[in-house]
């Protein structure tokens, strides 16, 4: 279930322990507002008390509204992630589960995991390769090459 604004804005000042008055003072914004904005009762936030917060914060608005889950990489371009065409349209076209992916992916042994199948693939291709220079050196004792 997706954090609310009110949340993720808590969260994000305890992750940081800071107090209510010390945000007050870093991001010189009124500490009565701070506190309404992670209350239950919350209303509304100033579209300047939001982008403070996220420029505090190192996050994007996205994020603090709860439009984004990306908190640390909100830009992050295709191209620098080396992904293919075909893995964009396996992640964006419903075919396979991305909250499972994404839980997977970032599990510590999944390197290791990536580093094994690596393995065995590479494992295989050496083998078709050594299966394909048996059937070259049959075919030169056969004198057909």
């Amino acid at each position: 279930m997706a954090l609310t604004i009110q949340e993720r804005l808590k969260d994000l000042r305890v992750e940081r322990g800071l107090t209510l008055k010390q945000l007050a003072e870093h991001t010189h914004l009124p500490k009565s507002a701070l506190g309404s904005y992670e209350a239950d009762d919350f209303k509304d936030i100033s579209h300047y008390a939001l982008i403070k917060l996220a420029k505090f914060y190192g996050v994007t608005a996205d994020y603090l509204l709860g439009l984004s889950e990306t908190k640390n990489h909100p830009n992050a371009d295709l191209a620098d992630l080396c992904l293919s065409d075909e893995l964009i349209d396996l992640l964006t076209n419903g075919r396979i589960d991305t909250v499972l992916f994404c839980e997977l992916a970032t599990r510590r042994d999944f390197v290791k995991l990536l580093a094994d199948i690596e393995i065995y693939v590479n494992g295989i291709a050496a083998r078709q390769i050594q299966n394909l220079n048996a059937w070259v050196d049959v075919a030169r004792a056969a004198n057909l090459l």
